[in-house]
């Protein structure tokens, strides 16, 4: 069974095509999948731990202080590697409304982005 969970991220930074400081509110949806034990795949309050783990780190942030060259794809990866060190991570969607444009990760066998975990 899967579950997933919706949320936003304001952040800004810059880009090596787009050199100027500017922002946008990103749409979240983190995907996991796992047997259902005692009526769930993951519990809402662990859930929300996780979420709330991510967006005190990138929440109102300078993005390129945590993910190097912070573009959408690059988001998407980082926070796959954020949620894959504690749960069955199968899908991370990064959604810029202003836009209308969107990554789906499914994850690959690479290094993380960031080099290090929220829980370190």
């Amino acid at each position: 069974m899967k579950v997933f969970k919706r949320f936003t991220i304001d952040a800004a930074h810059r880009l090596p095509d787009k050199p100027e400081l500017h922002g946008h509110s990103y749409k979240v949806e983190a995907w996991f999948e796992g047997p259902v034990v005692d009526g769930y795949v993951i519990r809402e309050t662990e859930l929300s731990a996780l979420v709330n783990q991510v967006q005190a780190t990138l929440d109102h942030k300078y993005l390129n202080d945590v993910i190097p060259n912070p573009t959408s794809e690059n988001i998407a990866k980082f926070l796959w590697d954020e949620f894959a060190a504690s749960r069955n991570i199968v899908k991370v969607v990064v959604f810029r409304e202003s836009c209308e444009m969107g990554v789906e990760y499914i994850g690959e066998s690479n290094a993380p982005l960031s080099g290090r975990r929220l829980s370190e």
